[in-house]
């Protein structure tokens, strides 16, 4: 069985001290949701939904890099997961925290 080198990182990106280094950076730099423009209260529990997330820019589905600074930003955890793999740009901030509503329904 071959043995991972040191520079290879998983699939998702997300594992290992230079993901954790990469997501303080970005709680520490940022405050606001790049998807919905809302503040991101840093103190709630990671389970809830408006906590903080780290969203990548480009979907790693669509081949962004895991552990570019300039591909990471803040998001709230719903937004993040709302979002998912796709690369929709992010709500103007006047929008509210769920984005612009829509009229197809």
């Amino acid at each position: 069985m071959p043995v991972a080198s040191a520079t290879t990182v998983d699939m998702r990106g997300r594992r290992g001290r230079p993901w954790r280094r990469l997501c303080a950076e970005v709680y520490r730099t940022e405050t606001h949701c790049w998807i919905c423009g809302g503040w991101v209260d840093q103190a709630l529990p990671w389970r809830h939904d408006w906590s903080r997330s780290v969203d990548h820019v480009i979907p790693l589905a669509h081949g962004g890099p895991p552990l570019a600074r300039w591909n990471v930003r803040l998001a709230h955890r719903r937004c993040n997961v709302l979002r998912g793999d796709g690369t929709r740009p992010p709500a103007t901030p006047s929008a509210g925290p769920l984005g612009a509503p829509s009229r197809e329904w």
